[in-house]
C-alpha cells in the first residue's frame, strides 16, 4: 500500500511545529484529524514517528527518516507545480517549421504577441522548403509546421490559414518589368530564370519545359535575391517571401494553375499537441488572414 503524501505533510508541520495544535491549525484540520492521519501512517509503516505523550516529540525513527520525507515532499510539490504550469500553458517548449515566406513576414508579429502573453514559454522555429517542412513534422522534430499543402502525406492534416499568390520577380529595368497583367509562362521562356525550392509546387503543364531548361539554381532567399538584382535572371516567388524587399524588384503575378498556393499549419493527423504547442497554434490561428 501506498504511503498517503497528506500524511506525511502533516507528520512534517507536526515535526516542525513541534505540536500537534499548531500542526492542525496551519492544515487548516482538526487536531483528531491529523493525530489519527499520522497513527495510520505509522500503523503502514510499522514504526511509531512521534513519542506518545503530551509533547510531540520526534522518534529516534522519526529523526532519522525526517530529511527523506522532507525532500519527498518537496520533490512532490515541485513536480506538481511544474506539471500544472505545463498543463496551463504557463511553461514549456515548443518548436515549429515554417517556410521562410510566412516565417519572414508573419511570424515576427505573431511571436512579438505570444512572447508577451506567455513569458516563459520557449520558442524554437526554423524555416525550410515546403517539403522538408512536411517532413520535420512526420519524423516528430517539431511540433507543427506551416507550409503548403501539396502532395500531404495521409498522416499529416492541413488547416489552411492564408492564400499566397505566385509570381515573377525581376529587376525594375528588366524587360518582363513593364508588362501589365499576369505574367504567363512562355513570356519567361526567352529569359534567364533562377530556379529555387518553390519551383517544387509549381504544376502547371506548360512550365515543365521551361524549368527543365533552366541552368540556375539557388535555394537560399537572400543568395537568390542577389543573383536577380544583380542581373543574372528573373525568378519565381510567393509574394510573402518579398517581405519588404521590393525596393528595385517588381513582382508581376504568374497567370495560371500555379497562380496562388495555400499556405496552413501541418500537424500530426492523430495527435493532441501539447499544452505549450496548442497555445502557439491558438495564437497562430487567431491571426489568420
Amino acid at each position: 500500500m501506498l504511503l498517503k503524501p497528506q500524511a506525511l505533510r502533516y507528520f512534517l508541520l507536526v515535526a516542525e511545529t513541534g505540536s500537534y495544535h499548531a500542526a492542525a491549525e496551519q492544515a487548516s484540520r482538526t487536531q483528531p484529524a491529523v493525530s489519527l492521519a499520522i497513527r495510520d501512517l505509522e500503523k503502514q509503516l510499522g514504526q511509531r514517528l512521534l513519542e506518545r505523550g503530551r509533547h510531540a516529540e520526534l522518534t529516534a525513527f522519526g529523526r532519522e527518516q525526517y530529511p527523506s520525507i522532507r525532500a519527498l515532499i518537496d520533490h512532490h510539490d515541485r513536480v506538481s507545480t511544474a506539471l500544472l504550469d505545463s498543463a496551463e500553458r504557463r511553461v514549456g517548449r515548443v518548436s515549429l517549421a515554417s517556410i521562410p515566406s510566412y516565417a519572414g513576414r508573419q511570424l515576427p508579429g505573431i511571436l512579438s504577441r505570444f512572447a508577451r502573453d506567455h513569458p516563459n514559454i520557449e520558442v524554437s522555429v526554423e524555416d525550410d522548403t515546403a517539403i522538408r517542412v512536411q517532413e520535420r513534422v512526420l519524423e516528430r522534430r517539431v511540433d507543427f509546421g506551416i507550409g503548403t499543402g501539396i502532395a500531404l502525406d495521409p498522416d499529416l492534416r492541413f488547416e489552411h490559414l492564408a492564400e499566397d499568390r505566385m509570381g515573377l520577380v525581376c529587376r525594375s529595368d528588366h524587360p518582363l518589368a513593364g508588362a501589365t497583367g499576369p505574367c504567363h509562362w512562355q513570356s519567361i521562356r526567352p529569359h534567364t530564370l533562377i530556379t529555387n525550392g518553390t519551383f517544387r509546387e509549381v504544376s502547371d503543364p506548360e512550365a515543365r519545359a521551361i524549368l527543365d531548361a533552366a541552368r540556375f539554381h539557388v535555394p537560399n532567399l537572400t543568395s537568390l535575391l542577389a543573383m536577380v538584382r544583380g542581373g543574372l535572371g528573373v525568378t519565381l516567388l510567393p509574394e510573402l517571401a518579398l517581405m519588404d524587399e521590393r525596393g528595385d524588384l517588381v513582382f508581376r503575378p504568374l497567370a495560371g494553375a500555379s497562380a496562388t498556393r495555400n499556405v496552413g499549419l501541418i500537424r500530426p493527423r492523430r495527435e493532441t499537441p501539447r499544452p505549450a504547442a496548442a497555445a502557439l497554434l491558438a495564437a497562430i490561428r487567431a491571426l489568420r488572414s
